[in-house]
């Protein structure tokens, strides 16, 4: 075990930067994450570059670990991006892009800004049984500490792809556009395989016209919209069922 005492060491530095700096991220191939369930639940499967642990926090004995670092609780909290922290940080191999290769039901994710709408969508998707996650335009960053809380670890189990409407289009999959109007979820039929698009919070979705598509809407009765992860969460459901 190592210990960090000083909040100018580089390495306390290179967490910050990683936690706060999206090309960072990239650029290094890692990411944080944070709190013991979660942490517990990616490290299972795969092992950790480095545990961070505040002074007092015990140690798992099922973790894996290369690294293991103490530091003092005036380090953690610089480093951590949450009120109340649970001691505990595991600096992770950021995982692979996917490919579209064999996917048969994917939720695209049209320039969605909100990290935490994104991990849930994340999250939604693979409880739901969809086997990728599309990112067209500029959407939130997946690696986002906000955008991992809300994933509860489906960031490293679903397959994330970055890619074009053209590339989509190539799939030869139907394709089906959350809107505010067009058919209701059940008459879309999609027994072999869709592409479920879900847009921008504030524009929608911006898919060029001339690709073939269906639009669906989910009737309401009072509100005029939904939280595009809620609406998301609905069509995904009803589409599997």
């Amino acid at each position: 075990m190592k210990y960090i005492h000083s909040l100018e060491h580089p390495y306390v530095k290179r967490l910050v930067k990683l936690r706060r700096d999206k090309q960072f991220r990239h650029e290094e191939g890692t990411v944080l994450l944070e709190g013991k369930n979660a942490i517990a639940d990616v490290c299972n499967k795969r092992e950790a570059i480095t545990l961070l642990l505040q002074e007092g926090t015990s140690l798992p004995i099922d973790l894996k670990a290369q690294n293991i670092i103490h530091v003092s609780p005036a380090i953690f909290k610089k480093i951590t991006s949450v009120e109340s922290p649970e001691g505990m940080i595991a600096e992770i191999k950021m995982p692979g892009a996917g490919t579209l290769t064999n996917k048969r039901y994917i939720v695209a994710c049209d320039s969605i800004q909100d990290p935490g709408n994104l991990g849930t969508i994340m999250r939604t998707a693979l409880a739901l049984g969809w086997d990728a996650l599309f990112l067209i335009g500029a959407c939130a960053d997946p690696f986002n500490d906000k955008a991992l809380r809300a994933a509860k670890g489906a960031t490293f189990e679903l397959p994330l792809i970055w890619g074009s409407w053209s590339e989509l289009a190539a799939t030869g999959l139907p394709i089906v556009v959350s809107s505010m109007k067009g058919k209701i979820p059940k008459e879309c039929c999609c027994t072999d395989g869709c592409v479920l698009v879900l847009g921008n919070e504030a524009h929608g979705v911006t898919m060029p016209p001339e690709i073939p598509h269906t639009e669906v809407h989910i009737p309401m009765r009072t509100m005029e919209s939904l939280n595009v992860a809620v609406a998301g969460g609905i069509l995904m459901y009803v589409i599997m069922s």
